[in-house]
């Protein structure tokens, strides 16, 4: 079974292994990915800290006039001094740039390019598309099993550091062993997370069912002929007091008709970008019509609330994005170390030579 299991973690390394690289090494850049967005666009996502704020429709009316057939359909709210306004815009991919102290319009760009956006698509779907992303998941459930069968190969010799040895193959053999120990832990959270992330439409659903209560329904505004919508400003004012310790992170801009204003909450000790709880407010009365807080979910809702945080290493802040980004870089160097037990350019050169040489049967090909 030892040699079954060696040879199973071996030729699945080397089938995968490029795609493995490719996928840890910018995985551990997008460690850094909102810094390495805030620096390519730093004139339209970093904006000097003021005394007050203008109002959310002062924001939109900047943009409009400056873009005057732009649909607002969003709005990301600042979760730092330095942050400005971003607002989506109908039909783009495009975002829209407010100075939140001084109304002021800063301008747009194509949130689907740029150097931040290109690592993510080549992490996530390796630049190919939907057909991509499914090659990565798949990669991603084989690096996870190849994580499990490696502590079952690591378990006789229990490597715990690189000693030193006769050759540089010895120093290899360890360096890949104490790298798979160290990080087997973590990498098979980030891979599992993965897995979960890329398979969404198959495993929500069943992790789904861990629930003993169905997921919210949807809700709808009463709308009132005649009647005016409340305002973003005092619907943002509304969220907070229903859901008190969470701050309004995004809101959406609702046509006249029966959506209601959707609000994304975040409480300090979530760590996603934007958090994952939800307030849903009638747009003419303000009435709360749905609380969704991360504080009380049930089981499986917490697992798909808390996926993308355990992938990225935001769960516990820099602490754990540190270990991702560390982990990352540890699965790279284990394709490197790996490849070079696997390969023996001496070896394949004699049992080349051996075959071409006249007279050379089988017998002789294997001896070599």
């Amino acid at each position: 079974m030892h040699a079954l299991l060696l040879k199973l973690h071996r030729w699945a390394g080397l089938l995968a292994g490029i795609i493995v690289f490719v996928v840890a090494v910018s995985g551990s850049v997008l460690v850094f990915e909102n810094d390495i967005d805030r620096r390519a666009h730093r004139s339209l996502l970093v904006v000097t800290p003021g005394p007050s704020r203008v109002s959310l429709e002062s924001a939109i009316a900047a943009v409009r006039a400056a873009n005057p057939t732009a649909v607002v359909t969003g709005l990301s709210l600042p979760q730092a001094p330095t942050h400005p306004l971003i607002l989506s815009l109908k039909g783009t991919t495009f975002g829209a740039s407010v100075d939140p102290y001084t109304g002021r319009y800063l301008g747009t760009w194509d949130r689907s390019s740029g150097l931040a956006r290109s690592i993510h698509q080549l992490h996530t779907r390796l630049l190919a598309g939907e057909w991509g992303e499914k090659l990565v998941g798949a990669v991603t459930a084989l690096t996870f099993l190849m994580a499990l069968s490696g502590l079952v190969l690591w378990w006789p010799r229990k490597l715990l550091l690189v000693k030193g040895g006769p050759s540089w193959r010895r120093v290899n053999f360890d360096l890949h062993n104490v790298l798979g120990f160290y990080s087997a832990l973590f990498l098979v959270l980030i891979t599992l997370s993965g897995v979960i992330i890329a398979f969404e439409d198959v495993t929500d659903p069943l992790i789904q069912k861990l629930d003993k209560a169905p997921p919210p329904g949807e809700v709808f505004s009463q709308p009132v002929a005649g009647g005016r919508r409340i305002g973003l400003d005092e619907a943002v004012r509304i969220a907070t007091g229903a859901l008190p310790g969470a701050m309004a992170t995004a809101v959406n801009v609702p046509a006249p008709g029966k959506t209601p204003f959707r609000l994304i909450m975040k409480f300090p000790e979530d760590r996603t970008p934007a958090g994952r709880s939800r307030v849903a407010i009638d747009q003419y009365n303000g009435q709360v019509l749905q609380v969704v807080s991360t504080r009380a979910l049930p089981p499986g809702s917490k697992i798909i609330a808390l996926k993308r945080s355990i992938h990225t290493g935001d769960i516990f802040g820099a602490p754990s994005q540190a270990v991702a980004f560390v982990v990352s870089l540890m699965l790279a160097g284990q394709v490197v170390t790996g490849f070079l037990i696997w390969w023996k350019p001496g070896k394949l050169a004699v049992r080349t030579r051996a075959s071409a040489a006249p007279g050379t049967g089988p017998a002789t090909t294997t001896a070599s």
